[in-house]
């Protein structure tokens, strides 16, 4: 399968492979801002094209949980959406940055018919997609909570992060409640560790950005 690129130079449509598979641009969304909401009709798969998005859950018991965070070049949606039209979402999806502009693939004129030829060009991604997923909740589940926050950290600074020499900039808005849903942990344990972190000289951070001095030590 061809690899998915965003072509900056293009006029939209932007053609994502040659078998005519295309994100067209959808919106540019400010800070804190819903690209959806959970429980409405699902009939798009979107793509970041830059910017972060988070995909947040809200359980019966009105809990939330962040699923994770979607970042350049990444899908995200209700894939059975292809071959349902009345699912709806399970999660809502919300900005993090400001200038966050998304693709998106609108599902309603794939017929039946179609679907395999959809799933065909989306296959690949799909399943990289969930296979990361599965590597990261399953090396994560038997980690201390304070590994869970270090490497949820150090995970986005690697996609997302300007690098300066040994230095990385993450500008992002993230408060302590975000990390702990993240993390699956308390909001007082991430206080406790950004704390040790800062003491340590391993990150420096104000509301909106973290500054981390080398992302290979931070577990060190």
């Amino acid at each position: 399968m061809n690899t998915f690129q965003i072509n900056n130079e293009a006029t939209p449509p932007f053609n994502f492979n040659q078998k005519g598979l295309m994100f067209i641009p959808f919106k540019k969304f400010g800070k804190f801002q819903s690209v959806f909401d959970q429980g409405k009709l699902a009939n798009k798969l979107f793509m970041v094209k830059t910017g972060m998005v988070k995909i947040v859950h809200v359980t019966e018991s009105g809990n939330q949980l962040i699923r994770e965070i979607k970042t350049d070049g990444e899908v995200f949606g209700e894939w059975k959406s292809m071959f349902n039209s009345n699912v709806r979402f399970q999660n809502s999806a919300i900005t993090l940055s400001a200038n966050t502009e998304i693709l998106c693939l609108n599902l309603s004129p794939f017929g039946l018919e179609n679907v395999s030829t959809l799933l065909s060009d989306l296959s690949q991604m799909i399943l990289d997609q969930n296979e990361r997923q599965q590597i990261r909740y399953q090396m994560l589940l038997l980690q201390s909570a304070e590994y869970r926050i270090k490497e949820n950290l150090r995970e986005l600074a690697m996609k997302v992060g300007q690098r300066f020499g040994e230095e990385t900039l993450l500008k992002v808005w993230l408060s302590h409640e975000d990390i702990a849903l993240l993390a699956d942990t308390s909001r007082q344990t991430v206080t406790t560790v950004m704390n040790g972190l800062k003491k340590s000289g391993k990150i420096t951070y104000s509301r909106d950005r973290m500054l981390f001095r080398n992302l290979n030590k931070i577990h060190h």
